[in-house]
């Protein structure tokens, strides 16, 4: 039985977290030959350097994202990479889509491979919706139409 403990078991990280658990089940594992056991454990070693250099490539390209001045009005979309450069999807309800550089793609990125998220536009104070009585109310104010008043 294996009592050795791993700085990964205790990550924020769930995928780090996860393969700590997969090698402490490996090294606990009495069925498996020496050469077995370690096989898995390089395999686990292989998936964990992996996940830390995708996860290394997501968070440039999230900063390259942050960093791209959208239009007014714009809001991040989609990402593509081509050619080697990062491209920002953007999108605007009244003119549509354009597609914005947004810089050279991180080492290593493959075309279309894009972050698990898009950064999240910051969070502002959405004004509460108006019922229609109401906003028929403000609008018949607006013309100088009195509460009373006849619509003819």
């Amino acid at each position: 039985m294996s009592n050795t403990p791993f700085a990964e078991s205790l990550s924020d990280d769930p995928v780090e977290r996860a393969i700590a658990r997969k090698v402490v089940r490996i090294l606990n594992d009495t069925t498996l030959s020496r050469l077995g056991r370690e096989s898995l454990v390089r395999k686990a070693q292989r998936e964990l350097i992996e996940h830390r250099r995708r996860k290394l490539q997501q968070q440039t390209l999230r900063q390259q994202l942050t960093a791209v001045k959208l239009p007014k009005g714009y809001q991040a979309h989609s990402i593509a990479i081509s050619d080697g450069r990062v491209q920002v999807g953007s999108l605007n309800r009244k003119e549509g889509f354009v597609w914005l550089e947004a810089g050279k793609a991180p080492a290593g990125l493959a075309a279309n491979q894009a972050p698990s998220q898009l950064p999240s536009p910051p969070k502002g104070k959405r004004k509460a919706r108006k019922s229609a009585a109401q906003a028929v109310a403000e609008r018949r104010e607006s013309l100088g139409y009195g509460p009373d008043a006849d619509c003819a």
